[in-house]
């Protein structure tokens, strides 16, 4: 497909990749919102590629394809996390630039014009701005991405890359986890920093805004969170993370002090003493915001966090050992 611009033909702007699994609900929102740029329709594609182990997103698409003003198309895969069906699409991908979006978000109406403005020359990737859904209840027991300025991760809910920078730097990993409904993750922080080491400059879009779905998880995904396991392996591959960290071994600040309070216990038999070291921990996780628990309550918060910061710290020691890589 080629666009007209003042009589003269240029590519295809920009094409949108939408990696799907299940959740036939949520992919038809995400195209909707697609759907209703205010981009002019042959100035981009919207390209869903599904690894759902039935046709009912990719007839769903089917469904919503006739009355699309711009292209859409539905590709269809063998499971093998986001990752490979993000690349899969970039391939089929026309336009000069390409825009992921994850399938359980919605596009604000101006996402793809404030997403293109923030490239220039030499910039590679622009993060947009993701903020929870509006109609959303975020609570402890949801999961949602925020995203409000720059960071490290380059979350591919709401990212753009240019074509020339995602090719040359080879494309997203397969995940750990290629059947889960919650992907292990990692690969879009490995592309990101792929796309910078080899030159590329990143840019910042807040009026790219995406709205992620506000996910109800139940207390054991609360208590386990399986995706920690692979941060010692980013440690690892994207050494330039590091300076992200809590003292650049350290998955966060509450991770250092509850392995220092661990350090503590172990150290008891010296001198009760030692115990004291649980001090920073206990302050850290009763000082931070809460709306319902007040005064001595708050211990009740440092008991609950203190167990599942245990999950944690057992599930990036496993990480460490598997990836050799040692990140607490």
């Amino acid at each position: 497909m080629t666009d007209q611009v003042d009589g003269g033909p240029r590519v295809l702007r920009v094409s949108v990749v939408v990696p799907a699994y299940k959740r036939t609900d949520l992919v038809q929102k995400a195209v909707r919102s697609l759907l209703d740029q205010d981009l002019d329709a042959d100035a981009y594609e919207v390209i869903v590629v599904d690894s759902s182990p039935d046709d009912a997103n990719a007839r769903a698409i089917a469904t919503l394809a006739p009355s699309a003003a711009c292209s859409l198309s539905c590709l269809v895969k063998p499971p093998e996390g986001p990752g490979p069906s993000r690349n899969l699409g970039a391939r089929q991908a026309r336009g000069e630039f390409v825009a992921f979006m994850d399938s359980d978000c919605q596009a604000s109406r101006g996402w793809l014009r404030a997403g293109l403005a923030a490239f220039e020359n030499g910039v590679g990737l622009v993060q947009g701005c993701t903020r929870p859904d509006r109609a959303g209840a975020p609570g402890i027991l949801t999961w949602y991405v925020s995203v409000e300025q720059e960071g490290f991760i380059y979350e591919s809910a709401n990212i753009f890359y240019r074509k020339e920078a995602l090719e040359r730097a080879g494309g997203f990993r397969a995940d750990l986890t290629p059947h889960a409904e919650t992907p292990m993750g990692g690969e879009d922080v490995e592309l990101a920093w792929r796309v910078k080491r080899a030159g590329w400059k990143s840019r910042f879009a807040p009026a790219a805004i995406v709205y992620h779905e506000v996910v109800s998880i139940s207390p054991w995904r609360w208590l386990f969170s399986k995706r920690l396991f692979i941060w010692p392996r980013l440690k690892k591959e994207v050494p330039e993370i590091r300076q992200f960290l809590f003292a650049g071994c350290f998955y966060d600040r509450a991770q250092a002090c509850f392995t220092l309070g661990l350090a503590g216990t172990a150290l008891a038999w010296l001198s009760p003493l030692m115990l004291a070291l649980w001090l920073p921990y206990a302050a850290l996780r009763a000082s931070e915001p809460t709306r319902s628990l007040r005064g001595p309550l708050r211990l009740v918060r440092v008991l609950v966090y203190g167990v599942r910061d245990a999950v944690s710290f057992l599930v990036l020691l496993a990480g460490s050992i598997r990836f050799r890589s040692l990140l607490l």
